[in-house]
């Protein structure tokens, strides 16, 4: 087996779930979703963290390393928001729940991402 050949599954589905957040997210600019859907944070926040999270596996490897996992994912939800802080993005009158909310989902997606690598690709470890 080449050595990038059991990343490439793990390259594509990140690719496509990044599309679909993508796409969601222009439409969601474009027909103001996130002030008329309150739960659309919700959805994108998951969706993003399961794309980081199958990024991270990518980049990982087949290698069984859920330390790393968890820090990587941990450095990326947190820089998030304190990027979505930074840039000014309108935040909730009870911005702390909403940071909350935000990690638990972004946190919820990674898992899930973890846990298919768990039992595909991490299944020996």
């Amino acid at each position: 087996m080449k050595p990038m050949s059991h990343r490439f599954p793990w390259l594509i589905a990140t690719l496509l779930v990044a599309a679909v957040v993508g796409v969601l997210e222009q439409w969601a600019i474009t027909d103001f979703l996130y002030w008329r859907y309150t739960w659309f944070d919700i959805v994108m926040h998951f969706l993003g963290g399961l794309t980081i999270g199958l990024a991270l596996v990518a980049l990982i490897g087949s290698r069984f390393r859920p330390v790393w996992f968890l820090v990587l994912m941990i450095a990326v939800a947190v820089g998030w928001e304190v990027f979505e802080a930074l840039v000014g993005i309108p935040r909730e009158a009870n911005f702390k729940l909403d940071t909350a909310l935000d990690l638990l989902m972004d946190t919820l997606g990674a898992l899930l991402a973890y846990g298919i690598a768990r039992f595909t690709l991490w299944r020996s470890a």
